[in-house]
């Protein structure tokens, strides 16, 4: 078990909902066991809220996890609880035959998360093993700055000291939440490196973060959700919270917006190499167009998302943005085990260049860090 955070989504009238997040491989019945003010305890029977699947036909998803019982799936469990005048103070499951622990370190601390009217927060998944630059990394805060970000929640896997040191600098501004994370079970010391990705245990321990992301991120109007090396970005020099706002004035319907996608890719080389910024150095992108593609939601009509999903809550939809209002960027090397050409038909955007104190920002992140980019300008 992860996490335990209150929510109050799909509820029956005056009860109390408690969403555990876990990474298990349990195939029994399971209780809630609440303790009400450190102290009362309440038992329940476990509802499904979300369970995370590797195949998009569930019934197939369930039938492989059945001959597969190793694996450790991402989950969500809901108790809910009425509202009796006592505050829910720790949770967790046990099995149906088996009473509730007396032990306090067996439960989660119920965590709810703070009301951000207006806010909007970035779920930017799991940084982990040495896999991230940190100079990329500062133009990634410093961009989601620019846009009108709020918070940013990323969870810790272990990261070298430079990568610490700008996480840090951005939780001493209150920008970001970091959440420690580790992978539980078998096998043993596994990563999130590209070796593993093509895995369902994979898949299962990387979404565990975005499961839990939309519910400590509830309290805000808007969550984003993309890597650090993602940016959605407005064709109009605007903010993020401005355009959404607009979006929502005519879809008012919508639980949440997906973007195309234009690949800028490091294989190519740099288009601007006199340039200091990765994000002004990278212009040549391919075409905006379906894949990989990544999206915002609004909290209060979602039930939860995935990588590359929304999955909204009656009578909500959702819609694709049209890329010539706004798109995502996707800085990476060629993914060659999935495209049949690493040399598509591209374009060049120069939209990034429009950020003219960006360097300056950065080079202020620079300074109070040591962090020099591994790059080379050339005049």
């Amino acid at each position: 078990m992860y996490s335990a955070i209150a929510s109050y989504n799909q509820l029956r009238k005056g009860d109390i909902g408690i969403v555990i997040t876990s990474l298990d491989a349990t195939v029994q019945h399971l209780d809630c066991c609440v303790l009400l003010d450190h102290a009362r305890l309440f038992v329940t029977p476990v509802e499904e809220h979300f369970f995370y699947h590797t195949m998009d036909v569930t019934i197939l998803s369930r039938i492989h996890e059945y001959f597969t019982p190793g694996y450790y799936r991402a989950r969500q469990y809901l108790c809910q609880v009425p509202e009796i005048g006592r505050i829910p103070s720790h949770a967790t499951l046990k099995s149906s035959s088996a009473p509730c622990s007396t032990d306090l370190a067996d439960y989660l601390p119920v965590h709810t998360p703070t009301q951000f009217p207006g806010g909007l927060a970035v779920c930017a998944k799991i940084a982990h093993s040495g896999g991230l630059d940190p100079e990329k990394v500062i133009e990634w805060f410093e961009v989601q700055r620019l846009l009108g970000v709020d918070k940013v929640l990323l969870y810790d896997m272990g990261n070298p000291v430079n990568l610490t040191r700008v996480f840090r600098y951005y939780q001493n501004m209150g920008l970001l939440d970091l959440q420690p994370y580790e992978l539980p079970g078998y096998p043993a010391n596994r990563t999130l490196m590209e070796k593993d990705k093509r895995t369902h245990q994979f898949h299962h321990d990387e979404s565990m973060a975005v499961l839990e992301c939309r519910q400590r991120m509830s309290g805000f109007s808007y969550v984003m959700s993309h890597d650090l090396d993602e940016f959605i970005i407005p064709r109009r020099d605007i903010t993020l919270k401005q355009f959404f706002k607009e979006k929502m004035e005519y879809y008012q319907d919508s639980a949440g917006f997906y973007f195309d996608t234009e690949f800028f890719i490091y294989n190519w080389g740099p288009t601007n190499p006199e340039e200091d910024l990765m994000l002004t150095r990278y212009r040549k992108a391919t075409k905006p167009h379906w894949e990989c593609t990544k999206y915002v939601y609004l909290p209060a009509r979602v039930l939860s998302s995935t990588t590359h999903s929304i999955y909204p809550l009656h009578p909500y939809t959702t819609y694709r943005i049209e890329p010539e209002e706004a798109v995502l960027h996707h800085y990476r090397r060629c993914p060659d085990d999935v495209w049949s050409t690493c040399f598509p038909e591209t374009i060049i955007d120069h939209i990034m260049t429009r950020y003219t104190d960006l360097y300056s920002r950065v080079l202020t992140v620079r300074q109070a860090t040591g962090v020099r980019p591994s790059w080379n300008t050339k005049k």
